[in-house]
């Protein structure tokens, strides 16, 4: 029997989703980073994050639960969604779309009443010629030196869904000005923090409302992390959003298990709208 975090949110299990076959229209992509590629010292380690300790973890679930501030009360405002989840159409760019939604969602954070920009991460992939798959580091890089078009069919935006190089244009390239990560904190997961480190890291951001773009290897896909949830006393998960339409309450579900520990991660600390 499926659980639900507040009430109609699913709460998927790790050993469930490991090998689950995508909904129709939906898919997978995210590898492995390529660290020939894009070695450990190319990307700098959070050093300046104070880390919220476990045991102030109810205490701080408690007071944005109190006050209604979290970044899933921002999102679900009134009940309803800020904004309809972005979906990456089967195309395996899920590495592209996580870090759209944390742009977008520290859109929101910053301009909670005001329509959120829709960002079109199919312009990242088309920028860096990937379509075979590729993870979260990577396109926050894009989104950090080069930035993100919005969707739509103008000469300053991406077209929905599209792959076609010939589109980068001057144009569109200085357009995508518009929407850069600002600053950030690369390599939450790096392989010289153990795994213990690595929770406090994802759950400190959770409680300072940080979107943090996170790949899990188990599953092949790479994410947005919106919140740290208390699942129940004493079991504590990720709250994402997926870039699948259809999927889950709004595109958001809770990760519980073992495995529900990204293996690569980028905090979203602030964007240009």
């Amino acid at each position: 029997m499926q659980d639900y975090y507040h009430g109609d949110i699913p709460v998927y299990d790790d050993t469930t989703l490991a090998g689950q076959t995508p909904p129709p229209g939906a898919a997978l992509g995210m590898v492995p980073r390529d660290y020939s590629e894009y070695p450990e010292s190319m990307f700098a380690p959070p050093s300046q994050m104070v880390l919220v300790p476990k045991t102030d973890w109810d205490a701080r679930y408690d007071e944005q639960e109190t006050t209604q501030s979290s970044l899933e009360h921002l999102f679900l405002r009134g009940g309803q969604p800020a904004f309809v989840n972005l979906d990456q159409n089967g195309d395996g760019d899920c590495w592209a779309y996580s870090v759209g939604h944390a742009m977008m969602l520290d859109d929101l954070k910053a301009n909670p009443t005001a329509p959120v920009n829709r960002l079109n991460p199919h312009f990242i992939a088309t920028y860096l010629k990937r379509f075979n798959g590729g993870w979260c580091g990577v396109s926050a890089d894009v989104a950090y030196r080069v930035g993100c078009l919005e969707e739509g069919g103008g000469t300053e935006e991406w077209p929905l869904h599209s792959h076609a190089t010939g589109l980068l244009t001057p144009a569109r390239l200085a357009a995508a000005a518009r929407h850069k990560i600002n600053e950030e904190w690369r390599d939450l997961t790096r392989e010289v923090y153990n795994q213990a480190l690595t929770t406090l890291q994802v759950a400190t951001c959770g409680f300072n409302n940080i979107p943090v773009p996170s790949d899990f290897n188990f599953w092949g896909h790479s994410v947005c992390q919106v919140r740290w949830v208390r699942i129940e006393a004493g079991s504590w998960g990720p709250l994402i959003l997926n870039s699948w339409k259809g999927w889950g309450r709004y595109g958001l579900a809770v990760l519980r298990g073992s495995q529900a520990v990204a293996n690569g991660a980028v905090a979203v600390l602030s964007t240009t709208a």
